[in-house]
């Protein structure tokens, strides 16, 4: 009895488990490092999801900067890492807001700057969408 009571608390626990990575997630730190944690969210479905969304295309259709990196700001404004089922859209990248514009660049690709097609006044409201 002990036996089959252990497995079926086993299998549910590894459906839990199952269920948590096919979550997409989502993580924004301000400043470098783990400063201050903004925004987690983790989501399946629903207004989060579309949220995480809004951040992916935040970053999309950006130019490539002819800018030196290492004219990047020394203390970025924020960390952004979306985790995607599958591998497929997942974003890490270092942003700064200058003036009007979203500057990043994706970590491990330091020296390639982009600006973002979306304005630092639409990607604040995202930040601070409730």
């Amino acid at each position: 009895m002990k036996k089959i009571l252990c497995g079926i608390c086993l299998f549910f626990l590894l459906f839990i488990l199952a269920g948590c990575e096919t979550a997409s997630q989502l993580d924004l730190t301000q400043g470098y490092g783990e400063e201050l944690k903004l925004i987690h969210l983790s989501a399946g479905s629903g207004e989060d999801l579309q949220r995480i969304h809004d951040f992916q295309a935040a970053l999309q259709d950006a130019q490539v900067l002819e800018k030196d990196p290492s004219l990047f700001a020394y203390y970025p404004d924020f960390i952004l890492e979306i985790r995607v089922p599958g591998g497929e859209g997942n974003v890490d990248a270092v942003i700064d807001i200058n003036d009007k514009f979203v500057d990043f660049y994706y970590i491990g690709q330091e020296d390639t700057l982009y600006r973002a097609a979306m304005s630092a006044e639409d990607f604040l409201i995202l930040v601070h969408k409730e």
